[in-house]
């Protein structure tokens, strides 16, 4: 049973399609679906159910896939240790990250870690915070940079705060409030609003603040698309919050930023399971905290 034929079957698990699952582990469709076909010959039972849709997991196949990523977790542990033994910094690392990390340049960050160690190869996957921490659990991930979620964060994963930002409000320039450097929520209870979309740490805290503030938003579109929101709130159909770092990057003529007096604040910072130790996790985590103790 080799590792990289467990590695195709999960992610064929994942992603219940076979040519996805061969795109995510850069290999041919018919070499992954070669390998998976083997490793159930070897086992002597079907882990997928094939159809012109796609594959789902046989009862056999979840019962694999479950030992499957435990056994992975236990080998990159493994790996892992006898790296920090020999004193090497290198191996791979899955990267979670969310859409907005601006408030702790991450771009730049990221580069710089890469340009320290060069033999740590990054795979960058990006979603919501939610997703993010799912993944972390299932062991998809192994690790994220992405906001604290509102609920409590699961006891497996550990965070450090990197950074945070306030919202503020997007506005044409055409609106009746476009002549205001600042408002208060509650002044908002008959606008129409474009929000981020459901699920979203921003949705959640906005909607968490405008509740707090004495009514529920009229969300008249929601978009994941920072630069789709902007663009809409241009046309006048609706007023919009966005973390400041989007009014920093993105200048858009027709659009007035102003402040709110209630605080909205992002907190921003990475995340990983507690479980999982190794040298290429605490570079990262160190290299991160200590770029933004340094920049701010």
């Amino acid at each position: 049973m080799e590792l990289y034929a467990i590695r195709y079957v999960l992610s064929v698990a994942e992603y219940e399609n076979f040519s996805l699952a061969a795109q995510a582990c850069y290999v041919g469709q018919s070499a992954l679906s070669q390998q998976v076909a083997k490793l159930e010959a070897e086992l002597g039972v079907a882990l997928f159910i094939r159809n012109s849709r796609g594959a789902k997991l046989t009862e056999a196949g979840k019962v694999f896939v479950h030992q499957a990523r435990e056994i992975l977790q236990r080998v990159d542990a493994l790996q892992a240790e006898m790296e920090a033994f020999s004193g090497l910094r290198k191996g791979s690392l899955n990267l979670g990250i969310i859409t907005s990390l601006q408030c702790i340049d991450f771009g730049r960050m990221l580069s710089a870690f890469c340009n320290t160690y060069p033999n740590i190869s990054v795979n960058i996957i990006q979603s919501g915070t939610h997703q993010l921490i799912s993944h972390l659990l299932e062991g998809n991930l192994d690790i994220a940079f992405m906001n604290l979620p509102i609920t409590r964060l699961p006891l497996q994963l550990a965070f450090e705060k990197l950074g945070e930002d306030r919202f503020s409000l997007a506005v044409s320039q055409t609106h009746r409030l476009a002549e205001r450097d600042c408002v208060s929520l509650y002044e908002l209870k008959d606008e129409s609003f474009i929000f981020h979309q459901t699920g979203q740490v921003a949705s959640e805290l906005c909607l968490q603040a405008c509740r707090k503030a004495g009514f529920d938003p009229h969300i008249v579109c929601r978009s994941g698309n920072p630069t789709t929101g902007l663009y809409m709130v241009q046309g006048g159909s609706a007023i919009a919050f966005f973390p400041t770092e989007e009014f920093q990057d993105r200048s858009i003529d027709g659009i007035k930023e102003l402040k709110i007096k209630e605080s909205i604040i992002k907190e921003v910072g990475i995340c990983w399971r507690r479980e999982n130790i190794s040298p290429v996790i605490d570079a990262i985590v160190q290299f991160a905290k200590h770029w933004v103790d340094r920049e701010y």
